[in-house]
């Protein structure tokens, strides 16, 4: 009888940091920022489904359409950034898909 081996060629998983973060509490009287872009419709889908429930909980929304990333639109993108993150107490800002 022969034997086989097989080797398994995918990667190990990354490490993560277990820690979510400090906790928000109640959502009443919070700031949230929605963050999207245009090149990327899928965001809009996203802020359909969840703007209505983070107001429902009693929170502000503020959305932030993110710009070019290059050059002087790239300069004022960060710069919003900086604006955006500053005003908001959380933010939904990738899809982690």
């Amino acid at each position: 009888m022969s034997r086989m081996r097989i080797l398994d060629p995918t990667a190990p998983p990354p490490a993560t940091d277990p820690d979510p973060g400090p906790d928000l509490g109640l959502l009443a009287g919070k700031t949230v920022g929605l963050r999207y872009d245009r090149a990327w419709r899928s965001w809009l889908w996203v802020i359909d489904e969840w703007e209505p429930r983070l107001t429902a909980a009693g929170a502000r929304i503020v959305r932030w359409e993110a710009g070019n990333r290059i050059g002087v639109d790239g300069e004022d993108t960060f710069s919003q950034l900086g604006v955006f993150a500053a005003d908001v107490d959380a933010a939904l800002v990738g899809l982690g898909n």
